[in-house]
């Protein structure tokens, strides 16, 4: 089964990851690189992500096993603890009440999953085999760096800061498409 790939917002949402070892940490990193606001319990938590947390106002290290208003109370949860009864828990729990859930490398489990992916500012590419081979996304993701550059994300803004005068100037789609696209080409021959 392939997942519907989707793009959520959720800068200052409410992000709960429960655990507190590497796997945590790198689904915690994930969200802060998209602006949620991360809410990590857990009865104990690695030295990286302690330090993580420090003079991180977007990240919360709550000490303790988690509870179902924790869950209730949550955007979207990640169940990541090292204890697979805990994890079904969790996302059995979420599933119920419909809060999207992530079950950490148990697909069965799984509400989404997290996609491999590179970011440049707004610019975001993002690869996914629906959980079958995380080295295969990575290798995509690692092949796309190649062209997926720091100036990509530039041009992107650029685009985007255009956006509201192009939409008022040219009536048609094909027009604005035509104005896009020679902006991407003038990039684009600047590069070579």
């Amino acid at each position: 089964m392939a997942y519907l790939p989707v793009f959520i917002d959720i800068k200052d949402k409410e992000c709960l990851v429960i655990g507190g070892g590497r796997i945590a940490l790198n689904k915690v990193r994930v969200l802060l690189d998209f602006e949620g606001t991360v809410r990590c319990v857990a009865r104990e938590f690695s030295d990286a992500l302690m330090e993580l947390a420090k003079g991180n106002d977007n990240l919360i290290l709550e000490e303790r096993e988690y509870t179902t208003e924790d869950l209730d109370r949550s955007y979207l949860v990640i169940a990541a603890t090292d204890r697979g009864e805990v994890n079904a828990e969790v996302s059995k729990y979420c599933r119920e009440h419909r809060i999207p859930v992530n079950a950490v490398d148990d697909k069965e489990n799984c509400g989404f999953i997290f996609s491999s992916y590179l970011k440049e500012q707004n610019l975001v590419a993002a690869f996914s085999s629906s959980g079958n081979s995380p080295l295969l996304t990575q290798y995509l993701r690692d092949r796309e760096r190649e062209i997926m550059t720091p100036e990509m994300g530039q041009l992107n803004e650029r685009l985007g800061a255009m956006r509201d005068e192009v939409m008022q100037k040219y009536g048609s789609e094909a027009e604005r498409r035509a104005v896009y696209r020679a902006v991407l080409e003038e990039w684009l021959s600047g590069q070579a």
